[in-house]
């Protein structure tokens, strides 16, 4: 018997400083589920933002051994370090927390929109790397639509902010009115883009964007009537801004204490704030020790994040129950799945003894005219499928309420059905 398991770190568990250790960005994605599929043997797909990384496996037992070794070694971590900080779900518990993951509804931003792209991109990545099959599959594919469900029936993104967002709002916390403010954006994919979008909108009319593509930079700064600014010039624009915002897609740190300081006699000591939402960060840490330089990254934007959620939380309760149903319905799939082995031999064995009574009784039938022998065929087709019908349903229904194995092996022992073999697409 196989379970699905779910086990990682996030926003609630788990520090940025140790986030960070164990992001997996796009570059790396394919090549990290190769590493692990080689481990785990199964089906197994990564989900990895800039507040959760979690591992999504089959495994034989409800346990999670090799994923978290998998994940320690990855981030350079002892087991004993960093155990604390994970969860681990499995079976309907590890359904139901991807769900809430793709509803929205366990993100650190209620409501967030970026996390049903990230969980069709983890999708996309098992199978580049060929490391998801059709358990998995149909998981992930509930899942989108779990969240396709909850952003259309209920009002839980209405107004929610994105991670960028939240660093739009910190700024105007900070400034009380962007109108005026010149802001420099480091970093031009997804993530600086919606913060670009929302720094906009909150009225900064001066938006530089810097990025290592060039052209990259300029579409984004083209698009919400900003300047693109060369890399190379970033320090000197630097000093020239209120507020910077970095979202750059960076193994490391890009933007260091000495650089910063290297800025600040330029602004003449002028506040300097910035905003790191990157993970891993892109902002050395002890740039917020230096005088008149406020930093702040991805989990101090909590505070914000708070205030907006206590609006939609009525919004939430519905979005549970989209949870609820989209976890007992892929739960009634999984258990046909499960029965489908014992179900198709039971239908089998049943077949053969018929065939054999019919093959018996043949040469007594003989005389009957052809219509009347296939309507005995019909009829004793029609007696075993009417007799099967119900088992079959006890079958398929047993297992989301948790007897279903015990169900499985008393019908092969009754029935004197042979050992089970795994469902077909369970494995790798």
């Amino acid at each position: 018997m196989l379970h699905i398991t779910a086990v990682g770190v996030n926003h609630s568990t788990a520090p940025v400083e140790v986030r960070e250790r164990l992001s997996f960005g796009k570059a790396l994605a394919v090549e990290a589920l190769e590493a692990l599929a080689a481990r785990l043997k199964s089906e197994c797909l990564l989900l990895s933002t800039c507040n959760r990384t979690e591992v999504y496996s089959l495994s034989v037992r409800e346990q999670a051994d090799p994923a978290i070794e998998f994940l320690a070694e990855a981030g350079g971590f002892q087991l004993t370090e960093l155990r604390p900080h994970l969860y681990h779900y499995s079976g309907r518990e590890a359904v139901r927390h991807l769900f809430r993951v793709a509803t929205g509804i366990d993100s650190m931003v209620l409501g967030e929109y970026e996390v049903l792209g990230q969980v069709r991109a983890a999708l996309e990545a098992g199978e580049r790397a060929e490391t998801v099959g059709p358990l998995l599959g149909r998981l992930f594919r509930s899942a989108l639509q779990a969240g396709k469900r909850a952003r259309s029936e209920t009002e839980i993104s209405r107004g929610a902010f994105s991670v960028g967002g939240a660093a739009a709002q910190l700024a105007r916390y900070i400034f009380g009115d962007l109108q005026g403010a010149r802001v420099l954006i480091l970093g031009a994919g997804e993530m600086a883009e919606a913060t670009a979008r929302a720094l906009a909108s909150n009225g900064a009319s001066s938006i530089f964007v810097a990025n290592r593509t060039q052209e990259r930079a300029e579409s984004l700064a083209r698009e919400f009537g900003g300047s693109a600014v060369p890399y190379d010039r970033l320090l000197e624009k630097m000093a020239e801004c209120q507020v910077v915002i970095c979202s750059t897609a960076a193994p490391g740190v890009v933007l260091t204490r000495e650089q910063v300081g290297r800025v600040m006699p330029a602004r003449k000591n002028a506040p300097l704030f910035v905003i790191d939402i990157a993970v891993p960060r892109d902002v050395e840490a002890s740039v917020g020790d230096l005088d008149n330089v406020y930093l702040y990254n991805i989990d101090d934007l909590s505070r914000v994040v708070a205030e907006d959620a206590q609006q939609r939380q009525d919004e939430a309760a519905r979005v549970e129950g989209i949870v609820h149903e989209a976890t007992e319905e892929f739960m009634r799939w999984y258990a046909s799945l499960r029965a489908a082995p014992t179900i198709s031999a039971l239908k089998a064995k049943a077949e053969r003894i018929r065939r054999a009574e019919m093959e018996r009784l043949a040469g007594r039938l003989a005389h009957l005219p052809p219509e009347d022998r296939q309507a005995m065929e019909q009829l004793t087709a029609a007696l075993v499928s009417k007799l099967l019908h119900e088992p079959t349903v006890r079958l398929k229904e047993g297992w989301p309420e948790g007897d279903g194995e015990a169900r499985i092996e008393a019908v092969r022992e009754l029935f004197g059905l042979e050992s089970e073999d795994p469902p077909e697409g369970e494995g790798r």
